[in-house]
């Protein structure tokens, strides 16, 4: 796979679990595109093996004996990446023909001497499309427009803007991570079932020194409530989301106010969307769990929120008491 067209050391790392279809249409979508020196396919244990085309030159498969969830495998792949650069992906997902031109942006960045440790990319969102437009939803271009965000096709926007933009989605695929960084600061993917891409998001703002941004829409989402994703899992499962958000708490007991009011709008927000898809008994137990991580994690933060937010401040309280 390896061409003359490859301008950028960069890995593809998909993670893959009983979607062979979908997964072979990103394979010759990537294959085609040329712009990976290696691709890296990691079966989390489907139930009928996942088997690379014949005309796989460049890609590599790892194989699970059972599923062991999106974070292991994602984790098990970037330990194999050999690449400089790497880029996540989602099987049933697609790469854009944006990509290619991020690409050889970057690679002039790098010509430059002017290094990164990871770039965020605008990403297309099925259910933006479903609505006859193109783009991100209407949330996360909030964001970028507030980082003022909304013209320059690559630039590094200062670090007092990396707050906001760290309330984007914390998706794995629309970033390009320095593979060193990763390994560097010991960063990779949780081992939840779900939301394991918050601790690669957040924990990778705050250990960055420089971030791009790039206004290149280089992915395409697919969201689909009707497909066994995990994204529509409404089970027990859900309580897991505190295990993520300790983590990312944890590493914020030395930040600035900035990013202790971004995690907590973040957190909160996360948790709220959680209890709109749990099922229904299960809310009082994810209530009474958010009080707890609350008050373990976040005991001091209406203290020191209160000066620059006080609403905020007492929402976290009222929060910590189970109540709002």
């Amino acid at each position: 796979m390896a061409n003359s067209a490859v301008v950028l050391d960069l890995a593809l790392v998909i993670p893959t679990w009983n979607d062979a279809e979908v997964l072979s249409r990103l394979l010759r979508q990537a294959a085609d595109m040329g712009c990976f020196a290696e691709v890296i396919v990691v079966d989390d244990g489907s139930d009928i093996p996942f088997r690379l085309p014949t005309d796989a030159a460049g890609m590599k498969l790892l194989r699970h004996d059972r599923p062991r969830g999106p974070g292991v495998a994602r984790n098990n792949g970037l330990a194999a990446v050999s690449a400089p650069y790497v880029l996540f992906f989602d099987a049933d997902d697609l790469l854009t023909a944006e990509l290619p031109d991020l690409v050889a942006d970057l690679a002039d960045e790098l010509r430059a001497g002017r290094g990164f440790d990871f770039c965020l990319f605008r990403h297309a969102d099925s259910r933006v499309t479903a609505e006859e437009r193109w783009g991100q939803p209407i949330w996360d271009e909030e964001l970028w427009q507030q980082a003022g965000l909304s013209v320059a096709v690559l630039q590094a926007p200062p670090a007092e803007v990396w707050p906001v933009l760290a309330r984007t989605a914390n998706y794995p695929w629309n970033k390009i991570y320095r593979t060193a960084f990763l390994h560097d600061n010991g960063i990779g993917l949780g081992e939840t079932l779900v939301h394991e891409d918050v601790v690669l998001h957040w924990l990778g703002f705050l250990a960055a020194e420089r971030v791009l941004v790039s206004t290149r829409t280089c992915a395409w989402h697919r969201v689909s409530r009707q497909s066994g994703r995990l994204t529509n899992l409404c089970g027990p499962e859900r309580l897991q989301i505190f295990t993520p958000l300790e983590q990312v708490a944890t590493a914020m007991a030395a930040a600035n106010l900035a990013w202790l009011q971004a995690f907590a709008i973040f957190a909160l927000g996360l948790v709220d969307w959680n209890a709109s898809i749990i099922i229904p008994p299960l809310r009082i137990r994810l209530r009474a769990r958010e009080a707890d991580f609350l008050r373990t994690a976040m005991a001091d933060w209406p203290r020191r929120l209160e000066s620059t937010d006080p609403a905020l401040a007492r929402h976290l309280t009222d929060r910590m008491k189970g109540v709002g």
